[in-house]
């Protein structure tokens, strides 16, 4: 798996790897984790990137649900 690329944000660990035929994009946030496969031969790194910019306000809605998830499932120490 090779590192593409590494976006910056404030509250994300955003990198895109390429392995296998297609670009992986991996978002991480504390505790929890989301990933996309994209195949190489439909989508260009340049718009892969552009994607990942639209999309952070959805993947920290969706982190933060899984963060609440994860919080209901974690017993209060």
């Amino acid at each position: 798996m090779r590192l593409v690329n590494q976006i910056p944000h404030p509250h994300l660990r955003i990198v895109i790897h390429e392995y296998n035929g297609k670009y992986w994009v991996e978002f991480e946030g504390g505790r929890c984790k989301q990933n996309f496969k994209f195949d190489k031969e439909q989508y260009a790194l340049p718009a892969i990137e552009q994607w990942v910019q639209n999309e952070i306000p959805f993947v920290m809605d969706r982190m933060n649900a899984m963060h609440e998830n994860l919080r209901r499932l974690t017993p209060e120490l």
